[in-house]
């Protein structure tokens, strides 16, 4: 009791310092975080995105040995054999359980947010992760598939549901001038997570049938050392003006962007204004709100785009894929964790050019540049069936098998490309599409708008995952890759380059009155807009005490 006392004593001894005025605007107006608010921005995002990321892949390079688990497990609970296929397919089931999981927390994120706030929200998930992790670990000991899937969906709706709420907490927390930055913690961590789990999944760490409890006891003992340190920060400030808390939102203010009180103030007063306080927006209200109804559909694209652009297959298949194009096991595990560790590599860049660059730029680029390497990775699959088997048949004599091992180097060319793939989508939309909703709608409606972000990521997932291999098998593998995901590449550039507006440096509010100014497919722009702040700009400049001293 005594240390979280302590612990109190020094939040409110930082909030209510003597740190100089001077010093304290030069932090908030850095373009760099101040620790504070990087230590929760990297809880928040350790326990939503590296968890997320984490999960999406330990069970695909361990995949054998948990069928193993599932054959062991079913013959003691139901006294039965099932052959390789069924075993296949039922993995399959419990593979994809937490994926629907994630879908049924997304539904929840609103509610979560909005009646228990973000801190408290997040925190109850987070001890909710414990338990479940705790469940699926207990599940390999006593050898229970089922015990193992439904711990595997609840741990789905709860990292979801943080997953979702986390993204708000931190832009709510954050300065404008570093906003872009810090807001990279979700999907970098992510990108993170998933070469944390490409690694501890593999056969020759922790994926293995005695060993794979060990890849979960590791982020049990994470998520706990996380939730622990998150009881320490303060509440969103946001969220505490919605409960007309203002002197507990100055303070977070004051945590938060290292600024003076008379600063946060006039934060807490700009904050009303916005807010008025108008109730938060319905799930389904959003589709009717006149006022943040573009912001919301235009993030709705983006997050599609970013799915849709061929992520979830690499993530779900890229084994399977490597494989497929020549590689042998060791060579297609090695080349996945590569692959993974340029998402390590995008994630960083990401965070400079974010702010650089602009939000708009960066995904207009990366999304053609990804139709590219989309069309480039379907035409060398083409390029390794047709040399390894020309006539299309199996390949059976040992000609055709050395005829496989000669285009053996196509392979190598398809671990390039989806490495270029990959650095493009960590650069891009991979981290971006948590941000732009934030930015793109105002406090009321931000809580659905990240409940729909999250119902589209996991539902467009788990929907690809289910009918990826049905249509390859009718398709064949290189069409059915560039069909499915060049032309929505394409699509996405063209509807963000006529209704995305830049973002950076700007409220919600005045992202919203520049999408007038953006180009049209028929007729002509208007400028009032610019106009207008171009003409306050000046005014300020002419009334400020240099231009007087000049």
């Amino acid at each position: 009791m005594k240390l979280v006392e302590g612990l109190i004593i020094i939040y409110d001894s930082d909030n209510m310092g003597s740190e100089s005025p001077t010093t304290k605007e030069k932090s908030s107006n850095s373009p760099w975080p101040n620790w504070k608010l990087s230590l929760m921005a990297f809880l928040v995002s350790l326990g939503g995105g590296f968890n997320f990321g984490y999960q999406l892949v330990i069970t695909n390079p361990a995949q054998k040995a948990f069928i193993q688990f599932l054959n062991t497990s079913y013959i003691d609970t139901h006294g039965v054999q099932q052959n390789q296929e069924t075993l296949e397919f039922i993995w399959g089931v419990i593979a994809s359980a937490y994926f629907w999981g994630a879908t049924v927390g997304a539904l929840l994120i609103q509610t979560v947010a909005d009646r228990m706030g973000r801190k408290k929200g997040i925190l109850v998930m987070f001890i909710l992760q414990i338990i479940c992790l705790v469940i699926t670990i207990a599940s390999y000991f006593i050898s229970s598939y089922i015990i193992y899937t439904v711990s595997r969906v609840a741990l789905g709706i709860t990292v979801s549901i943080s997953l979702g709420i986390g993204p708000m907490f931190i832009i709510e927390c954050s300065p404008m001038a570093c906003r872009g930055m810090i807001s990279m913690a979700t999907g970098f961590l992510l990108q993170l997570g998933r070469v944390a789990g490409s690694i501890t999944g593999m056969p020759e760490t922790m994926g293995t049938v005695d060993h794979w409890w060990l890849m979960y006891a590791l982020e049990l003992g994470m998520t706990i050392f996380i939730t622990v340190l998150l009881f320490f920060v303060p509440e969103s400030p946001s969220f505490l003006l919605t409960k007309n808390k203002p002197e507990e939102a100055k303070r977070s203010y004051m945590y938060y962007q290292s600024i003076t009180e008379a600063e946060a103030k006039l934060l807490v007063a700009d904050a009303h204004k916005t807010t008025k306080g108008e109730p938060p927006v319905g799930l389904f209200g959003v589709f009717m709100d006149k006022t943040w109804r573009c912001g919301f559909l235009v993030s709705a694209v983006v997050m599609g785009g970013t799915l849709l652009c061929g992520i979830v297959v690499v993530n779900a298949f890229a084994f399977d894929i490597l494989l497929n194009v020549g590689l042998d096991g060791l060579h297609a595990s090695l080349a996945n964790i590569a692959i993974w560790l340029m998402a390590a590599i995008g994630a960083v860049l990401s965070g400079q050019l974010v702010e650089r660059l602009g939000r708009r730029p960066l995904l207009l680029w990366t999304f053609f540049a990804m139709a590219i390497v989309d069309a480039a990775i379907s035409g060398l699959m083409y390029l390794f069936e047709w040399t390894s088997s020309p006539d299309g048949n199996a390949i059976t004599t040992m000609a055709e098998i050395q005829r496989r091992e000669d285009s053996r180097w196509i392979g190598w060319c398809v671990v390039v490309s989806i490495s270029a793939f990959i650095l493009l989508f960590a650069t891009g939309p991979g981290p971006v599409c948590f941000l732009v909703p934030g930015e793109l709608v105002g406090q009321r409606a931000r809580a659905a708008t990240y409940t729909w972000m999250n119902i589209i990521m996991n539902g467009i997932r788990a929907l690809l995952i289910a009918v990826y291999f049905p249509i390859r098998a009718v398709l064949g593998a290189p069409l059915s890759y560039f069909l499915l995901f060049f032309p929505s590449c394409l699509a996405t550039v063209a509807i963000c380059y006529y209704w995305l507006p830049e973002t950076s440096g700007k409220t919600p509010e005045q992202a919203k009155s520049d999408v007038k100014d953006l180009p049209k497919i028929c007729g002509s722009t208007r400028k009032s807009y610019d106009i207008k702040m171009d003409n306050m700009d000046q005014q300020q400049s002419t009334d400020s005490p240099k231009a007087l001293e000049a």
